[in-house]
């Protein structure tokens, strides 16, 4: 086919033969829609989210979920069944259950982030420096962390307690340090991830200190996925100050907290079982929608990981 045929067949719109041993071109693919379901959140973490702005709420600012003083004493109305008045009804001194909820969510949720805090701040301090010392000093400190892992947290927690004594302050320190064997042999973990990695390895070969490097690339790098399991962690602290003062180790009572009305209300299960059923469904509850967005936030950063 000479070249002015071509242009007389391309002229009339007549697309031009291809030769036999040429293959036409594929036609491109599609633009990949993006994923919406990955960025749907489901109906139960949607309420998690929800139940967990309810509490936030109450524990920084009680007052505007309640204007009912829980610590209000009233013997006339004590016992009252779950009404319009009483929404959870009272307890036995004639005091509001709901304001008593209320009130007790700031204490809970401060025993379960306090706690956690401890045992990640001292967690990464002993992690780090099983992850950068020598064989040696990693050992000892393995073993030790081993030894403490073999005892169960609130068992743990209820050795210092037994050391230290009760209230809420010491259950803090109590739950604290139980949890930080387990932060510490994570960093420790990540640690050793983070140092064979090639930007710590570039920041050496470049002449950067050993702080440095610690503190700009390892440490950072180290305990984020530690932060994400320590959400998870905030609701297991929770349950674990509840347990206490529960046993009478923790808040003591009249004090609004969850646990400590458990404790009290167990006497009268039989004639006032409401007691017991409305701190139990908030402390589960809490426990649940934490737990919830803690393994949301885990699954994402694992994805993002993978990607």
């Amino acid at each position: 086919m000479t070249s002015s045929h071509l242009v007389t067949v391309q002229s009339e719109g007549i697309a031009p033969a291809l030769p036999a041993d040429v293959s036409p071109l594929p036609a491109p693919a599609p633009a990949a829609r993006p994923n919406r379901r990955r960025r749907r959140l489901s109906p139960g973490l949607v309420l998690a989210i929800l139940f967990l702005g309810w509490v936030t709420v109450a524990s920084l600012a009680p007052q505007l979920l309640t204007s009912v003083d829980p610590l209000e004493v009233s013997p006339a109305n004590s016992f009252l069944p779950p009404g319009p008045g009483h929404i959870f009804g009272t307890d036995e001194s004639g005091s509001d259950v709901y304001s008593r909820i209320v009130h007790g969510t700031g204490t809970s949720l401060l025993i379960g982030l306090a706690a956690t805090a401890i045992g990640v701040v001292f967690g990464t301090i002993i992690g780090l420096i099983a992850g950068l010392s020598n064989r040696v000093v990693e050992s000892a400190v393995m073993r030790f962390l081993d030894v403490t892992l073999a005892v169960p947290e609130l068992l743990l927690a209820l050795v210092v307690i037994a050391l230290i004594g009760g209230g809420t302050l010491n259950a803090i320190l109590a739950i604290g340090a139980a949890g930080i064997a387990y932060y510490a042999r994570l960093v420790r973990a990540q640690t050793h991830i983070v140092r064979q990695s090639a930007y710590v390895e570039a920041a050496s070969t470049l002449g950067f200190s050993r702080l440095r490097v610690i503190v700009t690339h390892v440490l950072p790098n180290a305990i984020k996925p530690v932060l994400v399991l320590a959400t998870i962690g905030i609701g297991g602290a929770i349950g674990a100050g509840a347990s206490l003062s529960f046993l009478g180790l923790g808040t003591p009572p009249p004090a609004p907290e969850w646990g400590a009305m458990l404790s009290v209300g167990r006497n009268f299960i039989s004639n006032a079982p409401w007691l017991i059923l409305v701190p139990s469904a908030f402390l589960v509850a809490t426990v649940l929608a934490i737990t919830a967005i803690g393994r949301e936030l885990r699954r994402r950063s694992e994805g993002r990981v993978s990607r």
